[in-house]
């Protein structure tokens, strides 16, 4: 009897790791289905484009449960990826100025996430148990300073890129402090080479002309929010039809499908920098991801680079080469790293 039994646990157990290493193997990493999430962190003024917080207030923790169901929906709707807009943990300030600093700066800091920390804990968990990749873009706090951050996480919880925006755009600027080159890479992951920049990022040749050299497949763009074609209410730097356009010509250049998630509208879009998938911001959103699945199998998996291409060492040294002879070759202010101490910010909310 008790050879049968041992016997029996034995059939059982193996049983369970041949199904386990089944499963393993038959993961089609020839389709990655990306979910983009667009509905809008809990406190964030609506309608779109509304920029009254009256009564609203910023709630990490409440953020990053709404991301752990968004991750578990998304997962059992066959995602491989889920993508969130910039600075979605704890949301985008929509209008920000320096009134906005006064009355809510100090709100903002504390809910920033700090890395590691147990809201960033809760984030990998998510990601391992629900076998998915994670392309996060949240407001990261140090001990001096909060950061535009963004990240990528795999199925297993693990950390494969954490990188800060460079130089935040515009009144950003006067929040964030200004992240480093370093984190402009591309990944290897089993569905493609994978690269990440946030909104107004896509505008400028210090961080695009990087990425464009890595032979990217899949490129993740993350935005605060985007309003409909032709919104009467939208600044022109708001508009889907600038933001579009820089997206869609990242496309073209990286040669690479680029998965554009934002609060409203978001879309993904191919390498020739048409939409394949679209959902407009005035879609409601009770429908709060839009989905797509992505066919993986003619990137060239071995190709990182190419020193015959349009992006590379030898058109760097070329646009050097055409400088204009009557323009200083000096390092000016536009380069120099910006850093707002937390201490200074709290200190402009008391006396601004």
């Amino acid at each position: 009897m008790l050879l049968l039994k041992i016997l029996l646990a034995s059939t059982v157990v193996g049983s369970a790791v041949a199904t386990t290493c089944d499963n393993l193997t038959t993961t089609d990493y020839n389709n990655l289905t990306v979910a983009l999430v667009r509905a809008p962190p809990p406190g964030f003024p609506l309608p779109l484009l509304n920029r009254n917080y009256t009564g609203l207030n910023f709630d990490l923790n409440a953020t990053v449960t709404d991301a752990e169901a968004f991750i578990e929906e998304a997962a059992q709707n066959g995602a491989n990826l889920i993508v969130f807009p910039e600075l979605w943990f704890p949301g985008y300030p929509v209008g920000n100025n320096p009134k906005w600093i006064v009355d809510h700066v100090e709100e903002y800091i504390d809910n920033s996430m700090t890395v590691p920390g147990p809201h960033w804990s809760r984030l990998l968990a998510a990601a391992k148990t629900n076998n998915i990749y994670l392309a996060l873009a949240f407001s990261e706090r140090t001990a001096e300073s909060i950061y535009m951050a963004q990240a990528i996480i795999s199925n297993y919880g693990e950390v494969l890129l954490h990188r800060q925006k460079v130089r935040p755009s515009g009144g950003e600027r006067d929040i964030w402090s200004d992240g480093t080159m370093e984190g402009l890479r591309v990944i290897d992951t089993p569905y493609g080479r994978w690269g990440i920049l946030e909104c107004w990022e896509h505008f400028r040749p210090t961080e695009v002309f990087p990425l464009l050299a890595q032979a990217e497949h899949i490129h993740i763009a993350a935005a605060p929010y985007t309003p409909d074609a032709k919104d009467p209410n939208a600044l022109s730097w708001e508009t889907l039809e600038v933001n579009a356009g820089a997206v869609r010509t990242y496309a073209v250049n990286a040669g690479a499908v680029t998965i554009w998630a934002g609060v409203g509208y978001s879309a993904v879009y191919g390498a020739d920098g048409i939409e394949t998938a679209e959902m407009l911001a005035s879609v409601p959103f009770t429908t709060p991801m839009l989905y797509n699945s992505i066919n993986t199998t003619s990137f060239n998996r071995s190709k990182t680079y190419n020193v015959n291409g349009e992006q590379s060492w030898g058109v760097l040294k070329q646009i050097e080469d055409a400088w204009p002879y009557y323009i200083p070759k000096v390092i000016g202010t536009f380069v120099l790293k910006k850093q707002n101490l937390i201490s200074d910010l709290l200190q402009y909310n008391i006396t601004a």
